[in-house]
């Protein structure tokens, strides 16, 4: 929850991951007082008068930085308002919707294991979610929630950023088909690739969603779909550019590698969706092998900017949001 705060110097050198820089030199430090704490729909606290409030829904919740950027983004536009971790069971999803509306919020963000749920449960999809065929923003007006994605574009800006890669000519491999793995497919099927493997434990789910984009591939991009254990794997592996992580393998500490890293071809960039305080197992198993890897901080970051000025209507201050997350998890050099 956003605290009080007034404008004064931190100490320098602050682990506090709550005190980030806003200016530039002199430096003008700010403890934005983001906290720790994990609410349910049920125990939210109490609304201040005139404050704008937003959250991230998710299962599990505890984990999540986005309550860093959107607060920096807050204070830097001298916007009263708050973001919270809000931890919502699959089970109570359409429960706590209802309540998150009686409870002040102007909008929502959802990740994990929310977003195809919300997709059906909001009042009006708008363009970027049915192209997605999910939900990751919800903005509240009047009493109607309406739905965005803002999962690819997030991605894409953070790809660009990142690499600068030709997505057009590259060979793409996703790793899990639900989610964020959905979300991507659909956007690079109609955006256009080289190539694209779909790749998923449950081969069904995989060709369910090859027979659903396979329309869209023609002559522009070749589309094929296997099993996690098919023994095509390994060749598939050698022969991509791009190798796009998309299952929640990382979020837990003993949650096992997705796939070797050493199977890949010497030039292949890997980019992990999920993202931890800490590099996830995988990409620091890629990187220790010599291979250009990310985790989904930088997704993170450029989606959670687009849906501050959905729900804002501003232009988001990026740099500000930039410095807060990576401070937040200790990614600053």
């Amino acid at each position: 929850m956003l605290k009080d705060t007034s404008y004064g110097k931190a100490r320098l050198g602050s682990t506090d991951p709550t005190a980030f820089l806003l200016g530039e030199t002199p430096f003008r430090w700010l403890n934005v007082g983001v906290t720790k704490e994990v609410f349910t729909p049920d125990s939210l606290p109490p609304l201040t008068a005139g404050r704008s409030r937003y959250g991230v829904l998710g299962f599990p919740i505890a984990h999540s930085l986005s309550p860093f950027l959107h607060h920096a983004g807050f204070v830097a536009l001298g916007l009263d308002a708050e973001y919270l971790r809000i931890e919502v069971p699959a089970a109570d999803l359409a429960s706590a919707i209802s309540l998150l509306k009686k409870g002040g919020f102007r909008g929502w963000n959802c990740t994990l294991p929310h977003k195809n749920s919300m997709f059906s449960l909001v009042d009006r999809v708008e363009p970027t979610a049915t192209e997605a065929k999910s939900v990751n923003t919800v903005r509240i007006e009047g009493d109607q929630s309406q739905g965005f994605s803002t999962d690819a574009l997030g991605w894409r800006a953070a790809i660009k950023e990142t690499w600068n890669i030709d997505l057009e000519k590259s060979r793409i491999l996703i790793l899990g088909c639900g989610g964020v793995g959905q979300t991507l497919a659909r956007h690079l099927a109609k955006t256009g690739c080289r190539s694209l493997l779909l790749v998923n434990r449950d081969p069904t789910k995989a060709k369910k969603l090859e027979a659903e984009l396979a329309p869209l591939a023609t002559e522009r991009f070749s589309l094929r779909s296997i099993g996690w254990h098919s023994k095509d794997l390994d060749h598939a592996l050698k022969e991509t550019d791009l190798l796009i992580q998309g299952t929640s393998l990382g979020l837990g500490k003993d949650d096992p590698l997705p796939i070797d890293p050493a199977k890949l071809a010497r030039g292949t960039k890997l980019y992990d969706t999920v993202y931890r305080q800490e590099l996830t197992p995988l990409v620091r198993a890629a990187r220790k092998l010599g291979y250009q890897a990310e985790d989904g901080l930088g997704m993170l970051l450029h989606q959670g900017a687009l849906s501050f000025t959905i729900w804002t209507g501003q232009t988001a201050p990026l740099e500000k949001m930039r410095h807060a997350l990576f401070h937040a998890a200790q990614r600053l050099p």
